[in-house]
């Protein structure tokens, strides 16, 4: 599998507000302003799903499993860009985990398959990723599945030396049920859940596959070590509340807008 990480680019919006104020500021951005142009990527709920066995094969392409006897079903779908810091500056060597249903909806997790469907064995589940010098990391995967009580969305953690520091949602623009999705409506400010709402355009005329472009952008504050509840997230106790950011009270919103169902 090829792995190479291709350069990304500050997208269009971003490269207009800094243009601005390169303007306006006679050329000069200092660090403090460059932050405020960097959206700080909102915290959201790790849900019910996170693999209880991670798969042998852990790369970073989940369309083909290795030893596989063929492609993931679904249409293929990569994304990748920079991991940050609030000052634009690239994080090296920090693990991106991600994990999502297959086309059908389910995920590897023992509990994961939907009613009525079954799971796809050809679709990794799961994958991760080591960001290089520049901050950069891409996968390969394929589009999520719908299923009921949510929309389409990406699961993704960030780790650095074994600690957790940022779990979150990347969702797909265009999307009908995400301005009904009650995670994504917790999500921080307007300008924070519009960062985690990517466009995904086709690659090429031709073909069907879709890409994406996404930075990451992480405070100082790393977040609570996960602890998974009973039941579809894992043994022990249930998992306690954070209140250290914006998107805080995941327990809260996953009773207010799905009962117990799977988020």
């Amino acid at each position: 599998m090829n792995t190479t990480i291709h350069p990304f680019h500050i997208p269009l919006s971003r490269r207009r507000l800094l243009h601005s104020l390169l303007m306006t500021t006679g050329g000069i951005i200092t660090g403090s302003v460059h932050a405020e142009a960097l959206a700080l990527t909102p915290r959201a709920t790790e849900g019910p799903y996170y693999p209880d066995h991670l798969p042998l094969d852990q790369d970073n392409d989940l369309t083909l499993i290795t030893g596989g006897k063929a492609p993931a079903s679904g249409v293929v779908t990569e994304f990748g860009g920079r991991l940050l810091n609030a000052d634009g500056k690239p994080i090296q060597n920090a693990v991106i985990e991600l994990w999502q249903s297959d086309n059908n909806g389910c995920y590897i997790h023992s509990r994961g398959t939907q009613p009525g469907k079954e799971r796809d064995p050809q679709f990794q589940g799961y994958g991760k990723i080591e960001t290089n010098a520049k901050g950069e990391y891409r996968f390969r995967t394929i589009k999520p599945g719908l299923y009921t009580g949510r929309t389409i969305h990406y699961h993704i953690r960030v780790k650095q030396n074994e600690k957790s520091m940022l779990t979150t949602q990347l969702f797909i623009a265009g999307v009908p049920q995400n301005d009904r999705d009650g995670i994504l409506r917790s999500m921080g400010t307007e300008q924070q859940r519009l960062s985690v709402i990517r466009e995904f355009k086709p690659m090429s005329t031709e073909g069907k596959e879709l890409v994406g472009t996404w930075d990451i952008v992480i405070g100082s504050t790393p977040e609570e070590p996960e602890q998974r509840g009973r039941g579809p997230g894992g043994p022990g106790g249930p998992p306690p509340r954070r209140r250290d950011n914006a998107a805080a009270g995941d327990q809260d919103f996953k009773e207010l807008f799905f009962g117990s169902g799977p988020f």
